[in-house]
C-alpha cells in the first residue's frame, strides 16, 4: 500500500475534489475508491485497527504484539512460539529479536539472551531498549559470580551486617528483576555505612536507577528519591 501525507494548501485540487474542509483527515482508498475516512487526530493503535480492516498490516508485528500479551498473561511458551514464527517471516524485524531477548531474560535463559543480543545491529543496541537489555544481561552475569541467594541468606543469618554478603544479595535480587528489593538492600547498607563496599554499594544503586530510567521511569524516580534520602541521612 502507499501512505501519502498531503498539505491541502499545496494540493488544492485534491482538497476540492474530496471536499476536505477540516484537518487532520485520513482517507483510505482501495481499487481507486474511498472506502474509509477518519476526521481528527487518531492514535497509532486506532489507525492500525482501521488499516487492518483492509488487510493493511504487518503479520510479524501482529505476532509480536500477540506474543507480548501471551507472555504478560503467563503463557510464555506460546509467546516464544509466536516470536519464532515472526522471526521466520521477517528475520530483519529487530523488535521481534529484542522482545525474544527480553523474554529469555525474564525466564533466566541467560545464554540464549546473550547470544541473541550479539546478533542485534549496533545502532539498535544504542536505543533505550538495547541499553536496558544489556544492563539486565550484565547484572545476571554478575549474579553468576556470587554464591547464590540461598547461600548468601545463610551467611547473613550468621552475620546480618556482612557487607560482602549484602552486596551479593542485592546483585542477585536485581538480576532476578526484584529491583525495589535489591535497591532496598543497598539502601540498608548505605544507611549503616555511606561508603559501603568502598563506594560500590552507591555505584550499584545508581547503575540500577539509570538502567530503570530506560524502561520504567516511574520506578526509577521513586528509587532515585529513595537513594537521595538515604544519602542525606
Amino acid at each position: 500500500f502507499i501512505l501519502a501525507r498531503l498539505d491541502i494548501d499545496m494540493f488544492t485540487e485534491i482538497r476540492d475534489r474530496y471536499e476536505i474542509k477540516n484537518v487532520p483527515m485520513i482517507k483510505v482508498f482501495k481499487d481507486g475508491e474511498m472506502v474509509h475516512q477518519e476526521l481528527g487526530a487518531v492514535t497509532e493503535g486506532e489507525l492500525a485497527e482501521a488499516f487492518k480492516k483492509f488487510d493493511i498490516f504487518n503479520p510479524e508485528e501482529e505476532m509480536r504484539l500477540q506474543a507480548l500479551e501471551k507472555h504478560a498473561e503467563g503463557h510464555t511458551s506460546e509467546a516464544i512460539q509466536l516470536l519464532t514464527k515472526a522471526i521466520k517471516l521477517n528475520p530483519g524485524n529487530v523488535k521481534v529479536a529484542m522482545d525474544m531477548c527480553q523474554i529469555f531474560l525474564d525466564i533466566n535463559m541467560l545464554a540464549e539472551a546473550a547470544e541473541l543480543y550479539t546478533k542485534i545491529p549496533n545502532k539498535f543496541k544504542e536505543t533505550d531498549k538495547g541499553k536496558f537489555l544489556i544492563g539486565q544481561i550484565t547484572f545476571k552475569k554478575l549474579a553468576l559470580d556470587t554464591d547464590g541467594l540461598t547461600a548468601i541468606e545463610a551467611k547473613l543469618a550468621q552475620n546480618p551486617s556482612d557487607e560482602a554478603a549484602l552486596f551479593d544479595k542485592a546483585v542477585c535480587q536485581i538480576a532476578m528483576q526484584q529491583y525495589s528489593e535489591g535497591t532496598q538492600t543497598l539502601f540498608s547498607m548505605l544507611k549503616a555505612n555511606p561508603n559501603a563496599k568502598g563506594g560500590g554499594a552507591q555505584e550499584l544503586a545508581v547503575a540500577v536507577v539509570n538502567m530503570l530510567e530506560l524502561d520504567n521511569p516511574t520506578l526509577a524516580g521513586e528509587l532515585r528519591r529513595g537513594l537521595s534520602n538515604t544519602l542525606s541521612i
